[in-house]
Parts: C-alpha cells; structure tokens; sequence
C-alpha cells in the first residue's frame, strides 16, 4: 500500500507489526513453555531414577533387587509412573508391574529424553545409562500423561489459547496508545500545515510554530520559515519597487503633459495627450496594485455595496455623458451590507464601470445592477468577450502581452486584474458572461452579512 499520510503509513505499519507479533509471540511462549515442561519433566523422573539407583541390591538370579516399600507404589501406578531395569543388551533385570516395555534403549550410552503411546495413554520417559557394581545397566523411568495426578500437560494444553487470547487484548490496547502518542505527536505538524496554507501576500509575517515541534521536523520548519523570509523580503522589495517607481513617474508625466498642451499642432496634441493618459492610467493602477499587497481585510469588516455602487455611479456620469452614453443604476435601493472595505468595493466597481464605458458604442448605455444578496452586475452593449478568452481577461497584463487587439479595446491588462484581487481579498469572485441581445455582463459576487451583524460593526 502507498499512503501519503505519515499518520497512515505509521498506523498501517504499527497493525502489521502487531498482527506478525500476535501470531509470533504465543508460538514462541508456546515453544519455551514446552522445552519448560520436558526439563521439569526430565528433573522429576531423574530424581526418580536416582531413587531406584540408590535402593538396588545385587540378586543372584534376577541381576538386581528392590525393596518392596519402593516397588508397591509403582504396581499401584500411582501417579502413573512406571519403570524399567536393563542390561546393555535389553535383557530386563526387573520392572514394575503391569507393561515393562519401555522405549527402545539408545544405541549411545547417554541420557535421552522419550515419548511413546500404547492402549494405556501417551508416556513420557528418560533413559538413563548407569554402573551397578562395575556393570553397566539401563534404567528408564516413564510417567503416563493421562493419569489424572498430572497436571503440567494440562496446563501446556491450556497454556497457547488463553497466552493468545491475553496477547491480543495487550497488543490491541498498544496499538490504540500507539495511534493517540502519533496523533499527540503529529499534532503540531498538522498545525503548521494548516498555518503554512495561510500564508498569502498579505500574511507574509506569518511563520511556522517551533515549539511543540518533534527535533526530527524542528530542521525542516526552520529552513521553511527562512525561505518565508527570503520570499518576504523579496516581494516586499519588489512592491516597494513598484509603488517608488509610480510615484516617480508621476512628475515627469506632468511635465510630459504640459509640453503637450503647448503644441501647435491639434492632431499631434491628442495624440500625445491620449499616450499620456494611458500612461498615467496605468501609474494609478500600478499604484493601487502595490496598496493592494498590503491589504488586509479583517472579519468584521462591512460595507454597504449599494452605497458603493451609486457613488461609482455618481463619479463616472460625466465621463459617460462625455462620451455620449448613459449609465444608470438598478437593482435594490437600501443597503446591501457585505464583508468587505468600502473604497476597495468602490475601486473594484469603478474599474468594471469603466471598462463598460470604454467598451459602449455611442449612444449606448451602461447598467449597473445591486442584488440583495450581495452582488453587483455590470451591463454593457459593447462587442462582448469573445469565450476562448474569458478564461484570461482577468490576468495581470495579459492584454499587454498580446501580439494583436481584440475587438474589446486596448488597455493597460491592469484594471480587470484589480477587480479580480479585490474579489479575492473580500472572499469573492469576478466572471463574465455574454449578455442577451449583445454585450457582456460582469458580476462581481461578495459574502453577504446578516443586517444585525452589520449595524452593530
């Protein structure tokens, strides 16, 4: 499996670890309880075998003799243990009573350890080469297992479901404390990616925790916040650039401008006159692009997008009038309370205002729509835009990067992509569509406050 998540991959990893130790573990307590089992096993019937060594006496016609007192517990088999006395060859000196057929001797003339099974039950037995009066001999001792006086092999029986039951239950819980330390450990990773994704041009002091943070990461956080700064300084550097050179160039158009007027020749005049506005328009736009990096709309903020919207209309009437066309405003006549800075909605509807103006033809009229659920629609009888570039008219410069004009008119490409920065910063957002009969309509959707809200900002 490929997890991207690191929680995952550690959750997953912990879950086959766990898994391949459930299966391992009680195998191998299994494993240590049995060789556990057989050398007790093998210590009780060596103490046994002792016992015997120790109580036998020469006999002339058997080889060996015992007691009665140590033979009469083994013909009552009590605790099922039974034995049997041999010369190297596996001729039998003496038993026990019942079965004397014990295990095979060995071919080595050392200790083994035996298991055999006949009607009676499963035995379990010891062979143990021993010196009797300087001859060698054979004494195996054998316990039956299924006597009821044995409990180890009960136990052994028992032992592999209730360690297995046990072992699950522990790893289970380890598991679980293991995903809560990971989440515990992970959290303050997961709060700076969530910070990290806040990070924007207007948040650009904003840098990554360190406390809390695992030493693993803790490198990994520091080199990301100098890049932080690294990039601050350079877009700050870059804004400022931008912001010194509009406001130096400002005078030198004024002069530019002066000049102009002075010339003798009409045509020549407007020319140069007509250059030097779209020079000083874009000085302006310049300028509101490098304000605008540094704005910040806070939560609360409100503003009134009818209010808005009529004052547009009330500053660009006599351009429009100029030019022969009209504009009018429509739409909802009280306030219409969005998030957002007044004088950015201004400029943001000013610019859709004149870009409608531009684009009228003579005699054509501009509409501007307010919408009681927090929306301005802009209305023109221009050519309209055509679709394959809708996409891109709200690109910075864009219009002045292309190789030929379309039939929306020329312009500085800034004007457009203001509106679309201003949305953006108000958590909105600019379209435009083809409208009815010819012409575009721009829409500049806000979030709408609830009027409680907004009387009490």
């Amino acid at each position: 499996m490929n997890f991207r998540s690191a929680f995952s991959q550690i959750v997953w990893l912990q879950v086959l670890a766990v898994a391949a130790t459930s299966l391992v573990m009680p195998i191998a307590l299994y494993l240590f309880l049995e060789r556990t089992v057989a050398d007790y096993q093998v210590k009780m019937l060596r103490q046994r075998e002792q016992v015997l060594l120790q109580a036998m006496t020469p006999a002339p016609a058997a080889g060996v003799a015992l007691p009665a007192s140590l033979t009469e517990p083994y013909a009552q088999e009590i605790s099922g243990f039974s034995f049997a006395i041999s010369d190297p060859h596996g001729r039998l000196l003496t038993s026990s009573a019942g079965d004397p057929a014990l295990a095979p001797l060995p071919t080595a003339r050392r200790i083994e350890m035996f298991r055999r099974k006949t009607g009676k039950g499963a035995y379990v037995g010891v062979s143990v080469p021993e010196d009797f009066h300087g001859q060698p001999i054979w004494i195996q001792v054998q316990q039956n297992q299924d006597n009821p006086d044995v409990v180890l092999d009960d136990v052994q029986a028992r032992f592999l479901p209730a360690v297995v039951t046990l072992s699950a239950g522990v790893l289970l819980f380890l598991l679980l404390a293991d995903i809560v330390i990971v989440r515990r450990a992970l959290g303050p990773i997961v709060a700076a990616s969530g910070l990290a994704g806040a990070i924007s041009p207007t948040t650009m002091d904003l840098r990554l925790p360190t406390q809390r943070m695992p030493s693993e990461i803790l490198p990994l956080v520091e080199a990301v916040n100098q890049a932080f700064d690294r990039l601050e300084h350079g877009f700050r550097a870059q804004r400022d650039l931008t912001a010194d050179v509009a406001h130096e160039l400002r005078t030198p158009l004024a002069v530019l401008r002066l000049r102009a007027e002075a010339l003798v020749d009409p045509l020549m005049r407007a020319r140069i006159l007509a250059d030097i506005d779209v020079m000083t328009r874009l000085v302006a736009q310049l300028l509101s692009v490098a304000e605008l990096e540094m704005v910040i709309i806070g939560p609360d903020e409100t503003a009134d997008l009818h209010q808005a919207c009529l004052e547009v209309v009330e500053h660009l009437a006599p351009l429009a009038v100029k030019q022969g066309k009209a504009i009018e405003l429509e739409g909802s006549e009280g306030p219409v309370w969005v998030h957002g800075r007044s004088e950015l909605l201004f400029q943001a509807v000013r610019n859709l205002v004149e870009n409608a103006i531009r684009h009228s033809p003579p005699g054509g009229a501009v509409t501007v729509e307010v919408a009681a659920a927090g929306a301005a629609r802009v209305l023109d009888r221009g050519p309209g835009v055509p679709g394959e570039l809708k996409n891109r008219l709200f690109e910075r410069f864009w219009r002045a990067r292309r190789k030929e004009r379309s039939s929306v008119g020329a312009g500085a490409g800034l004007g457009l992509s203001i509106v679309a920065q201003i949305a953006e910063q108000h958590g909105g957002q600019v379209s435009v569509d083809d409208r009815p009969g010819g012409g575009a309509v721009f829409s500049l959707v806000l979030r709408p406050v609830r009027k409680s809200a907004a009387a009490a900002a």
